[in-house]
């Protein structure tokens, strides 16, 4: 490869300046910049792209994983808002479904429209800068704090300076960026699959809104059965085991969201193996859409309605924190003084590789917290870190990877970040204990 010189002589306009900046509008994003927000601190919000909501909104995951114990779930309050948000844009009729099924596909399903348009409106709320299309390119680094955030805008590149940052790129790029150590996948450097995430319209199930697992699981068998076979033939080229789908009932009838594409083997920190994953993505997104219309009675007449602007990413970087949680707390299911999330969701872990994937439940009515410190980097003194690329081993982060975890554990790195720099110190610094009991005050479900 070769180099292109830039001038060191660089010098770039301040677009912004801030308490708190957060890195990154998904779910961890929105639960950081709340409670920053929320805690006194004035806050930007940096995003690429021109909605928030993350894997939610342009990555059309859908449904919302359970992280639940007893019945009860696990993450709030900002996951429950952002859920009660989303029905101001929904049908009254879907709202009814959603609350007498509050654990129900109708109740956890996800409108990539709605997902953004209430995320926006609870940041607003809350008084967030936002600044769209503000990817972050790279850092001015004073020691070991971040001085400011390098983030191309429409014009050019410039800086957005504050006094302590949250990293929720899902990905771990701004830690990256400021020489942050890190892992990518699991001891082999292997990350699970990426997804490209589909709907499909007019499919002639007769669901029309009343669907149950039963049906879902019926249609679902018999797919398998003649996928393995299209597969076998090379009608298919997806190296997933079986079909994935789930009913989609927030905008109309007779919708099928499809999580079956599985693109292996491409690097999600790699921007050359990240475009081509894109293209593979879309590849096997054409292969079952036409074998579905060509081989499946209730599909010969689908339509393509939406798929996601981004392929779907499990797993990229860990980023070193001065603790660590591993597949052996989950087992254990272990508590801390100084936790500031709790999951209960399974270890999932699709093959890297190929077919298979692996799932590993917690013990039955059972759940295990995150400490403070997974969320504190080792190698940067006024940084945090939200979402999914928290300090952990490969497989416990298979389980909380979820997005409603990612927004609990977006809150807590939003709010250390807003005390540290009130009080111009160091997250690391802050005592997790004390963040647990600020937490639970503004609503955290720790007790």
């Amino acid at each position: 490869m070769g180099y292109v010189e830039i001038s060191e002589r660089l010098r770039l306009p301040v677009a912004a300046e801030a308490d708190v900046v957060v890195a990154g509008g998904g779910p961890g994003g929105l639960g950081a910049a709340l409670f920053s927000a929320r805690a006194g601190a004035r806050t930007i919000l940096l995003e690429r792209y021109g909605v928030p909501g993350g894997m939610a909104s342009i990555g059309e995951v859908t449904p919302f994983m359970c992280s639940y114990r007893d019945g009860a779930v696990l993450d709030g309050p900002v996951y429950g808002e952002w859920r009660r948000a989303m029905e101001s844009y929904l049908a009254p009729e879907v709202c009814e479904r959603r609350r007498k099924d509050p654990d129900g596909l109708a109740a956890r399903g996800i409108s990539k429209e709605a997902a953004a348009l209430a995320a926006e409106d609870l940041l607003l709320e809350a008084g967030v800068r936002i600044l769209y299309h503000h990817p972050v390119t790279g850092v001015v680094m004073d020691g070991r704090n971040i001085a400011a955030a390098r983030c191309h805008g429409r014009g050019g590149e410039v800086a957005v300076k504050g006094r302590c940052f949250v990293d929720c790129t899902g990905d771990g790029e701004l830690a990256a960026l400021a020489g942050c150590r890190y892992t990518v996948g699991n001891d082999r450097g292997e990350c699970q699959p990426m997804t490209l995430c589909f709907k499909l319209s007019h499919v002639e199930t007769g669901w029309c809104g009343n669907s149950d697992d039963r049906k879902i699981f019926a249609l679902r068998t018999r797919l398998n059965a003649a996928y393995a076979a299209a597969v076998e033939r090379g009608d298919i080229r997806c190296p997933r085991e079986n079909v994935l789908l789930f009913s989609f009932e927030l905008e109309d009838d007779n919708v099928v969201h499809f999580n079956t594409t599985r693109v292996i083997r491409y690097s999600p920190v790699d921007g050359l193996a990240f475009s081509e994953a894109e293209i593979e993505g879309r590849r096997q997104l054409r292969d079952i859409y036409r074998w579905l219309r060509r081989e499946i009675p209730e599909f010969r007449n689908c339509r393509l309605m939406s798929m996601g602007v981004q392929i779907g990413v499990r797993e990229s970087r860990h980023i070193e924190g001065i603790r660590r949680i591993t597949a052996e707390d989950f087992r254990r299911c272990a508590r801390f003084e100084d936790a500031v999330a709790r999951c209960s969701y399974s270890m999932d872990i699709h093959s890297p590789n190929g077919a298979g994937t692996v799932l590993e439940a917690i013990s039955p009515g059972n759940f295990y917290e995150i400490p403070y410190g997974c969320l504190v980097p080792a190698d940067c003194d006024n940084l945090t870190v939200g979402g999914r690329p928290i300090s952990a081993d490969a497989a416990v982060h298979s389980s909380f990877r979820i997005m409603p975890t990612a927004v609990s554990i977006g809150q807590a790195a939003g709010l250390a970040a807003a005390i540290a720099a009130q009080k111009n110190i160091s997250p690391r610094e802050i005592d997790g204990r004390d963040l647990r009991r600020v937490l639970i005050d503004m609503g955290a479900l720790l007790k």
